[in-house]
C-alpha cells in the first residue's frame, strides 16, 4: 500500500482486460485513449495470465498481473481493489465476468467504473429487458435449459437450421445440425460452468455497433459504427463512426437514466436490407475497437473518468470518421518474459489458448453465486400432448414379459391418427380446389402395415427402384397408383414386374433419362403413364437431384420433346426440398417461388402443367400442425399461377411414420460414480438406431415392476451393445435413481429411417 501513498495526488487507473489476440479485450484501447487525454496520469494494467499480450503495450505505466482465478482468494482480492478505491483510484473493467463479480461483490463506489447489478440483470442475454424502449428487435430465441429436446430441434427446424446457440457470458456457434448442437452445447456447458445456453435465430444483415459512457445514470457520450472489415471470429477490424440516430439516442438516454448505469457499453446490432435493426448484444463495458472511436474525436473513456474524477482531460481532436487495424510488434515489457508454448500435445501446440485472460475458470467460481442464476428444470413435457398420450396408451398394453429384445413396437392408434388426419385434410382441401393427393414413400419404412394405411385411405405408393415396386405391389397397390421417382428407378435391370405396366406419375432426375424414357420404355416396351415430368432444382439450393430450372440446354431439350409428351400423356414437375433443412417459412416462399417458375415455365415452352408433385420430409409436428393447415392456400397459390393443373402430390415422408414406431430396448449394467448414474449399457445399438443421432428421440423409462416415466436431460450416457467407439445412443438423459439392470428404455420416435435403414450388426 506504499505505493498508493506516493500516488495521493495523481490520477491512478486500473484497467482490466489486456489480451490482444484474434478475439481482442479493451484494456489497450482503453489505455492509449486515456493515455491521449491524461498523458501524466498513472494507468495500471490488470491481467490473470502473462499470456495477455497487452501487458507489454507502452501506455501502461505498471502492470499488476493477478494468479490466475483458480488460485486467487476472491475475498482478499475484492478487499484489495476496495482499498484502492478507497485511496481515490478508479477502476474500468474490460472484462464480462470481471465486471459481475465486481458489481455482486463490492458495494457501489464512485471510483468503481462498471454498471450497478441491477443494471447488468436488464441486459444480461438473451432477454436484454432494458431493450424494450429502441426501436430494435431481438431475434426469436430459446432456452436450452427450459426446453425438452423435442421442442429444440423444432426450434432448429422452424428456423432452417440458421441458428446459434450461445453462453450467458461469452462465445457463440452457428449449428446446423442436430450433431452440431449437441457437440456446442458440449463445448459451452463445459468451458463456462453452466446448463443456461441458449439458441438464436440467424439475422442476415450488415453489422452495427453503439458505444456509450455514461456516470450514475447521465449519458455522457455515444457514437454510431458500421463495421466495414471483420476477422473471421467476426470481431471488428475497420469501421466507420457516426452519429447516434435520433431515434434510437433519445431513448437510450432515458434507458440508460432508469439502469443508473455507470462505465462504458456496447450494444450489438444487425441491420437488415429493409433497414430493421435487431439488438445481438448488451456488453457491459467498452469494445475492443473503443480507440477507433478515439481518433474519430470521442474519447469515451475520458469522458468517464472526466465525469468521475472532475479532473478535466486533454481535447480530443478527430482525425477521421473512419478507422482500420494493423498488426504491429512490441517489446517485451521487462520482468514480464514470455511464457513458453503449451506442450506439443495434439491440440495445444503453438496455442496462446482461447481465453487468456481466465474467465473459463471465474464462470466455474461464479457458478453458485451467478447474478443471472435461474432454475434450469430439466422438463419432460412432449412436445405434443396428443401423440405422447397415445404412446402410453399403447406401450402400457404391451406386454413386456419375456420379450426379446431389441423388439420394435407398431403403434397401431398414432398410425392410424397421422394417416387418417393426413386423408381428411386433404380431402377438404381438394373440394375447395386442385384435387390432391397423398403419396407414400415406402423407402422411407416398408413395413407392410404402413403401406395397407396408405392402400385404405386413398394414397399413392411413392417408389424409387423396382424392389420397391414389387413391395407396394404385395401389398395391393396396382402400379396405376404408384410414383416413380429417383435416378435409378429401373434397377434392378434382372427383376421382373409385369404387373408395372402404367404408372400414375414418372419423374425423370435430367432430361437425358426424359428423352430414354419415353424413347425406350413407353414407345418402345408400352409402359403407361398419366404424368410424365422433371425433377427441378432451384438455382439456390445445393442438392444432387433434379435439374437447375435455370439451365438453358436442358430447356432447349425439353422444347424439343415437347410434341412426344403432348401425344402421350400429360406434363409434370417435382420438387423435394425437405422442410426441416432450410425452414418452414424459408420453404413455404420457395413453394411460391417454384410455382411462379413453373407458370413462366408454362408460358415460355408451351408445354402445359398438368401435375405438382411437392415432397418435403416433413416432420410429424410440422406436418400437422403447419403443412395441412396451410393446404388450402398451397393450392389456391398452384391454381392461381397453372390454369392446366389438375392434381398436386404431396410426399410427407417421415411424417407419417417416425412416431408411429418404437424400440424397446433392455438395460444390460448400470455404471455408478456413487450414487449417480453416470453410464448404463442396453442391448440396443446403433443398428437399429442409424439415425439416432440426426434429430431427438423421446425416451421413456420401463422398470421391471411395470412404473413409467418420460425422461429428462441429465448427465447419464446410454452405450450400446457393440464394440465400436461410437455406439453412444444418448449422451444427456436423466435416469431414476432406481434404475438397475434388466429394466426397459423405450426409445420413441424411430418409425422412419431408423427402422428402413437398419442392419444386422452384432447378432
Amino acid at each position: 500500500m506504499n505505493k498508493i501513498k506516493k500516488r495521493k495526488n495523481s490520477l491512478v487507473i486500473y484497467i482490466s482486460g489486456l489480451y490482444s489476440g484474434p478475439n481482442p479485450s479493451p484494456g489497450v484501447g482503453i489505455a492509449r485513449s486515456l493515455r491521449q487525454a491524461y498523458p501524466h496520469a498513472i494507468l495500471i494494467g490488470v491481467d490473470y495470465s502473462p499470456r495477455s499480450s497487452g501487458i507489454h503495450w507502452h501506455d501502461f505505466d505498471e502492470i499488476w498481473l493477478q494468479r490466475p482465478w483458480d488460485e486467487l482468494d476472491l475475498e482478499e482480492y475484492a478487499f484489495q481493489i476496495q482499498n484502492l478505491l478507497d485511496s481515490g483510484a478508479f477502476w474500468i473493467s474490460g472484462l464480462d465476468l470481471e465486471t459481475i463479480w465486481l458489481a455482486n461483490t463490492l458495494s457501489k463506489h464512485p471510483n468503481l467504473l462498471i454498471p450497478p447489478k441491477e443494471a447488468l440483470q436488464q441486459t444480461a442475454k438473451p432477454e436484454i429487458q432494458a431493450h424494450r424502449d429502441l426501436p430494435v428487435q431481438l431475434p426469436p430465441y430459446l432456452r436450452v435449459s427450459a426446453h425438452p429436446d423435442d421442442e429444440i430441434h423444432e426450434f432448429c427446424r422452424k428456423y432452417g437450421w440458421k441458428v446459434w446457440i450461445k453462453g450467458p457470458y461469452y462465445e457463440a456457434y452457428r449449428v446446423q445440425t442436430w450433431m452440431e448442437f449437441k457437440r456446442m452445447c458440449a463445448l459451452l456447458s463445459n468451458t463456462w460452468a453452466t446448463d443456461d445456453l441458449f439458441l438464436q435465430a440467424h439475422v442476415v444483415g450488415y453489422e452495427e455497433s453503439i458505444a456509450f459512457c455514461a456516470y450514475n445514470g447521465d449519458l455522457l457520450d455515444c457514437i454510431y459504427m458500421n463495421k466495414r472489415d471483420i476477422t473471421p471470429e467476426g470481431k471488428t477490424w475497420a469501421g466507420q463512426i457516426s452519429d447516434v440516430p435520433a431515434e434510437i439516442l433519445a431513448p437510450l438516454q432515458r434507458i440508460v437514466k432508469r439502469l443508473r448505469w455507470t462505465g462504458g457499453a456496447e450494444l450489438e446490432l444487425i441491420r437488415e436490407l429493409d433497414g430493421k435493426l435487431w439488438l445481438i448484444e448488451w456488453n457491459p463495458r467498452f469494445p475492443a475497437w473503443i480507440y477507433g472511436a478515439t481518433l474519430t474525436g470521442h474519447n469515451l473513456p475520458a469522458l468517464l473518468v472526466e465525469r468521475a474524477s472532475g479532473i478535466s482531460g486533454k481535447p480530443t481532436q478527430g482525425m477521421a470518421k473512419q478507422f482500420a487495424r494493423i498488426v504491429i510488434e512490441v517489446p517485451v515489457r521487462s520482468g514480464f518474459p514470455l511464457a513458453p508454448l503449451s506442450e506439443p500435445a495434439a491440440h495445444l501446440f503453438g496455442s496462446s489458448t482461447k481465453h487468456p485472460s481466465g474467465m473459463p475458470v471465474l464462470a466455474s467460481r461464479l457458478k453458485q453465486r451467478r447474478i443471472q442464476r435461474r432454475s434450469s428444470p430439466k422438463l419432460t413435457k412432449s412436445f405434443s400432448e396428443y401423440d405422447m398420450q397415445m404412446i402410453f396408451e399403447e406401450i402400457q398394453k404391451h406386454n413386456f414379459n419375456n420379450i426379446d429384445t431389441p423388439h420394435r413396437i407398431f403403434l397401431e392408434n398414432i398410425s392410424s391418427y397421422l394417416f387418417k388426419h393426413s386423408a381428411e385434410a386433404i380431402a377438404g382441401a381438394s373440394a375447395r380446389g386442385v384435387p390432391a393427393v397423398i403419396a407414400y414413400s415406402v423407402k422411407t419404412n416398408p413395413d407392410i402395415r404402413f403401406l395397407k394405411l396408405a392402400l385404405e385411405h386413398g394414397f399413392l405408393a411413392e417408389v424409387i427402384s423396382k424392389f420397391e415396386i414389387k413391395k407396394a405391389l404385395s401389398a395391393g397397390f396396382n402400379a396405376h397408383k404408384m410414383v416413380l421417382n429417383g435416378p435409378g428407378k429401373w434397377w434392378p435391370s434382372y427383376l421382373n414386374i409385369d404387373a408395372a405396366s402404367s404408372f400414375y406419375a414418372i419423374f425423370c432426375d435430367s432430361i437425358d433419362e426424359l428423352e430414354r424414357l419415353i424413347n425406350d420404355s413407353i414407345l418402345v416396351s408400352n409402359i403407361s403413364v398419366k404424368f410424365i415430368g422433371i425433377r427441378i432444382r432451384p438455382p439456390w439450393i445445393s442438392s444432387r437431384f433434379g435439374i437447375e430450372v435455370d439451365d438453358p440446354a436442358s430447356f432447349k431439350k425439353l422444347i424439343k420433346l415437347r410434341k412426344k409428351i403432348d401425344n402421350l400423356c400429360l406434363f409434370g414437375l417435382h420438387f423435394h426440398i425437405p422442410s426441416h433443412h432450410i425452414g418452414i417459412e424459408r420453404w413455404m416462399n420457395l413453394y411460391k417461388s417454384i410455382m411462379g417458375w413453373a407458370k413462366a415455365f408454362e408460358k415460355a415452352s408451351g408445354i402445359p402443367v398438368g401435375c405438382i408433385d411437392i415432397g418435403g420430409g416433413w416432420f410429424p409436428k410440422d406436418w400437422i400442425q403447419v403443412m395441412l393447415p396451410s393446404l388450402e392456400e398451397l393450392l389456391n397459390t398452384a391454381s392461381a399461377n397453372l390454369n392446366n393443373l389438375n392434381c398436386l402430390i404431396l410426399e410427407p415422408g417421415r411424417a407419417l411414420v417416425q412416431s408411429s414406431m418404437a424400440l424397446v430396448v433392455r438395460i444390460l449394467e448400470v455404471r455408478k460414480s456413487g450414487s449417480n448414474i453416470k453410464e448404463i449399457v442396453v442391448d440396443g445399438s446403433i443398428a437399429e438406431l442409424p439415425d439416432i443421432h440426426n434429430y431427438p428421440h423421446r425416451v421413456i423409462y420401463r422398470s421391471k415392476s411395470g412404473d413409467f416415466a418420460l425422461i429428462g436431460r441429465g448427465e447419464c450416457r446410454v452405450l450400446g451393445r457393440t464394440c465400436m467407439e461410437d455406439d453412444v445412443l444418448f449422451d444427456n438423459l436423466e435416469l431414476p435413481s432406481i434404475t438397475q439392470a434388466d429394466d426397459f428404455l423405450i426409445i420413441c420416435d424411430s418409425g422412419a429411417y431408423d427402422r428402413s435403414m437398419s442392419y444386422e450388426f452384432g447378432k
